[in-house]
């Protein structure tokens, strides 16, 4: 038996997401966590607890490739702790990787990157454009930061692979292909991985399948029907060809699908994430497995990690999902699996 306890056998956990950072220095138009911005260091999980993650961690089952991801919804080299926070995953034995809009990495900090072991760092790059990228990060510079860290963690952090995370938007749109081309003749950095936009992440809206219609989002939904299937008709080729895209041919033909009808369901089964293999703890230690179906439980009331996902709960957060046909982010971008 799984960490849950349910009437489908659920596999060992692949892949664990621990939202350390709360703070960012960007104000990206993707994101809505800066706006509505109610968390702080006193009521948010502190490094020592984190670490106590870790070792609880050690009790649940896990399939060789598990990898924790370590996010938030902020720049997680904000928080200062963080080294502390590697070090001891990586004595544990864990494989451990960082998204980061790379605003921090000078020298002296992909130097430190380097001697705390970490395995991957995936950096939030949008266009090659310092146009279009400073205006979705909502920062000056933004462009020129990432590529500056870059280019630091190949000079100063050669053990740690570089990955490079885009996110498709009407802004970026045209930039993409070049963008391919340039991770692909880049030798520094491993793949880039896209996602889709989707509706953008904040404390206080509900999810909404026809978010894209609202006023305040269109200038980021891609209605150009010609040039969605040409960029993704190239991605394709270049995936074939062996570039170095992580997403399946399969998958990058649904993103397109997505963008040309969002709200037509681009699943026959049920969401994967029912099989419950992954694991999401945001800053404040809530426990889920989607976080848009709600939250198990939460760290801070008392229960272990092994306890919570044990629970009556767990089951019926499971249940929930499996019976889900919304057709969210999740299911496009995150976690998309073939059928």
């Amino acid at each position: 038996m799984s960490c849950l306890d349910i009437e489908n056998k659920i596999k060992a956990l692949d892949y664990c997401d621990f939202g350390i950072a709360f703070n960012c220095n960007y104000r990206c138009k993707m994101c809505h966590f800066w706006e509505e911005y109610n968390l702080n260091k006193d009521n948010v999980l502190p490094i020592s607890k984190w670490k106590e993650l870790l070792e609880q961690l050690m009790l649940i089952p896990r399939n060789e490739s598990f990898m924790i991801n370590i996010s938030g919804p902020g720049e997680t080299f904000l928080r200062k702790e963080i080294f502390e926070f590697i070090r001891y995953g990586r004595k544990l034995n864990f494989k451990m990787q960082i998204i980061s809009n790379g605003s921090l990495i000078d020298e002296r900090l992909a130097q430190e990157i380097s001697d705390a072991g970490l395995e991957l760092i995936c950096f939030s790059l949008d266009s090659l454009n310092k146009k279009s990228h400073d205006f979705l990060r909502g920062a000056d510079g933004a462009r020129d930061k990432v590529l500056r860290a870059i280019e630091n963690m190949k000079t100063f952090s050669g053990s740690t692979k570089m990955g490079i995370n885009t996110v498709i938007n009407k802004v970026n749109l045209n930039d993409i292909v070049e963008l391919a081309q340039w991770v692909e003749d880049n030798r520094s950095v491993s793949h880039i991985h896209f996602q889709a936009l989707h509706q953008p992440f904040t404390f206080f809206d509900s999810p909404d399948e026809e978010w894209f219609k609202q006023d305040k989002f269109q200038f980021l939904w891609p209605t150009d029907t010609k040039t969605i299937n040409e960029v993704f008709e190239a991605l394709i080729e270049f995936k074939r060809k062996g570039y170095k895209i992580v997403n399946s041919e399969k998958h990058l033909d649904a993103l397109r699908a997505y963008f040309l009808n969002p709200l037509q369901f681009i699943r026959n089964n049920r969401c994967n994430l029912g099989k419950a293999n992954v694991l999401i703890i945001d800053a404040p230690g809530n426990v889920s497995i989607c976080h848009l179906t709600g939250i198990i439980g939460n760290i801070q009331d008392g229960r272990s990690l092994k306890e919570i996902l044990s629970s009556p709960q767990a089951n019926a957060h499971v249940k929930k999902i499996n019976e889900c046909k919304r057709n969210c982010h999740l299911v496009v971008s995150c976690y998309f699996e073939e059928e």
